[in-house]
């Protein structure tokens, strides 16, 4: 029996690296995938205290949730034709650090991989990063995988 490992994924060329790099140089025959995705709804409800457009938002929640299903698939897919054992987890939430650290820890994953997008130390101050608190708060090993720039 193999390990478990987690992926993180987004729609972020990142993430997309990440996700190959790991299958090129961390998985091994037996390993299990957990893929997880935060997934975020910025809806428009429109101007405080107008009434709602519930049609509008109802549209606006299933093209995200196309959008969601249509990124995921594609990974997935991957998997499956690898005969990669996996599994996807999407979650949401405003905190994507704490809830990839919390289902790690639910899915009993050995280790979690990530891109990151490498943001500056005043951007990564003023906007967080999400990589920044896995590394800090996962109770497993992180692996970040930055993409090398090309000169």
């Amino acid at each position: 029996m193999g390990r478990k490992d987690m992926i993180a994924v987004d729609g972020s060329d990142q993430a997309q690296y990440a996700f190959d790099w790991y299958l090129e140089n961390m998985y091994r025959e037996g390993d299990t995938v957990v893929l997880i995705h935060c997934a975020e709804y910025n809806i428009d409800i429109g101007l405080p205290g107008a009434a709602a457009d519930v049609n509008a938002i109802c549209a606006q929640v299933k093209k995200r949730h196309d959008e969601i299903g249509n990124l995921t698939d594609g990974f997935m897919n991957v998997l499956r034709s690898k005969h990669v054992n996996s599994k996807l987890v999407t979650v949401q939430g405003e905190k994507p650090g704490e809830l990839i650290c919390k289902t790690a820890k639910d899915e009993g994953v050995q280790s979690i991989i990530m891109g990151t997008r490498g943001l500056g130390k005043l951007r990564r101050t003023l906007l967080g990063s999400v990589s920044e608190y896995v590394v800090h708060h996962a109770a497993c090993p992180v692996t970040i995988v930055r993409q090398c720039q090309d000169s």
